[in-house]
């Protein structure tokens, strides 16, 4: 039989065009517009936004009244204070209301290449409606100056004492080269303010310069009342401590009395001592009182800031003996007197005479000490009083 015959098989292939690719090619679109658009559209919404905050914050200015704290706050003081842009500088604005007894007030401070120191305090006065501004206080040319404000919402200035020999340099603490002043506001003006405190140191500066000493872990004698006393009667009343003996009378925690007996001199000193800066466990201890019975000092008439010669009286219990008077600066050393410590004593037993010294530019606080010695064996009391005076 004949083999049939079968169909032709057909190979089908898909054909591709060699100059077209399998799916379309579509044409890139240009956003150069749109993006530039949205650029310009962003940059006009930032503008009118900074617009209005400004409008909105001129307009809140306009309608603040015109006070003494708005004053005090927006003045620009290089327009006020007296300096030369060339050598001087003014410091960073401090706003003091708590040293105004809450009045609004700034300190100013100019510095300049020479290391002084220029101190302005601003306040405000109203004139009918309207706040007007006033210099409250102004000290110039402050040697290595400095000013701060204490815990006590007092002025402090500080300066180097140029008048320190070097051998006394070389003994004190350096915060103890600087002369201090302090001043509180009281009937509207800065007044000169004795600090209470009158051994370690006499200035509220330096005080607190040693409870921050004590705070950062320093170990300092004067956390412990009895000796702050020992050494008190050391460096000021030159005794030796087989000279006396002491006696705790009380101690509160804040406020503590010692009694000091030299039997030499037949004496009995009650010396007070007080947590000044710091009221808590960590508080150091000041002298601030130390006397005996029977003597007073007559210092009632006396302006807040002496000068020489400083004018002296009061009473003892006797007349016998000698009555002397000694002063001591800020570092607690005795300073030269151009005339004789010695006072006139009368038969009633009051005592009178003068101290002449060299004063210094800027005030200092000092110490004033009276001593009556008996002329006799010891049956009779000895007396003393120690004081701080501000002398100029």
């Amino acid at each position: 039989m004949p083999t049939p015959l079968r169909p032709p098989i057909m190979i089908m292939r898909e054909f591709t065009h060699p100059t077209h690719s399998a799916s379309p090619i579509r044409p890139k679109k240009f956003r150069g517009p749109r993006v530039l658009t949205a650029l310009l559209s962003t940059l006009a919404t930032l503008a009118l936004v900074h617009f209005l905050i400004v409008l909105h914050t001129n307009n809140s200015r306009a309608s603040m009244p015109p006070t003494c704290a708005n004053l005090i706050r927006t003045t620009d003081y290089t327009k006020y204070v007296q300096f030369d842009p060339s050598s001087q500088q003014v410091g960073a604005i401090q706003y003091v209301d708590q040293v105004l007894g809450g009045q609004p007030g700034a300190l100013v401070q100019v510095m300049d290449a020479q290391h002084t120191l220029d101190v302005y305090v601003y306040g405000c006065i109203q004139q009918h409606t309207t706040p007007v501004l006033t210099v409250l206080f102004k000290q110039q040319s402050l040697m290595q100056g400095t000013v701060s404000v204490s815990k006590a919402g007092t002025l402090m200035l500080a300066e180097r004492d140029t008048t320190l020999s070097q051998e006394t340099t070389a003994v004190i603490q350096p915060m103890q080269q600087n002369l201090y002043q302090e001043y509180h506001w009281q009937n509207d003006t800065f007044s000169p303010l004795l600090f209470p405190g009158l051994y370690p140191v006499t200035s509220r500066s330096e005080a607190e310069g040693l409870q921050e000493q004590a705070n950062n872990g320093d170990t300092l004698p004067w956390n412990d009342p009895q000796t702050t006393t020992q050494q008190m009667a050391k460096d000021i009343l030159q005794w030796s401590p087989d000279k006396y003996q002491e006696k705790v009378l009380d101690n509160d925690g804040t406020t503590a009395h010692i009694l000091l007996e030299q039997k030499q001199l037949a004496m009995a000193v009650t010396v007070t001592l007080t947590r000044i800066i710091q009221k808590d466990t960590k508080g150091l201890w000041f002298v601030t009182h130390a006397q005996t019975q029977g003597i007073t000092l007559d210092a009632a008439q006396w302006p807040t800031l002496l000068t020489s010669p400083v004018v002296l009286h009061g009473t003892t219990q006797t007349h016998h003996g000698q009555v002397t008077a000694t002063l001591f600066d800020h570092t607690i050393t005795t300073m030269s007197s151009l005339n004789s410590a010695a006072l006139s004593l009368s038969s009633d037993g009051s005592y009178t005479g003068n101290i002449l010294y060299t004063g210094n530019k800027l005030a200092q606080q000092g110490l004033l000490l009276i001593e009556h010695i008996p002329a006799n064996d010891g049956t009779e009391a000895g007396q003393l009083s120690l004081s701080g005076v501000l002398l100029s």
